[in-house]
């Protein structure tokens, strides 16, 4: 742990639902995957 880091976090995206009408579409494993693949793309490693 460095000074700053949270211990424990969970995320929340019931404001983003409500106000924005916020619905995500991708599910994490596939946005992650799809991530870095452009990562690995776009600095070429």
């Amino acid at each position: 742990m460095q000074p700053g880091d949270v211990r424990i976090t969970s995320a929340d995206i019931s404001k983003a639902k409500r106000m924005l009408g916020y619905e995500p579409k991708t599910m994490i494993r596939e946005g992650v995957q799809r991530f870095v693949e452009w990562y690995r793309e776009y600095y070429r490693i």
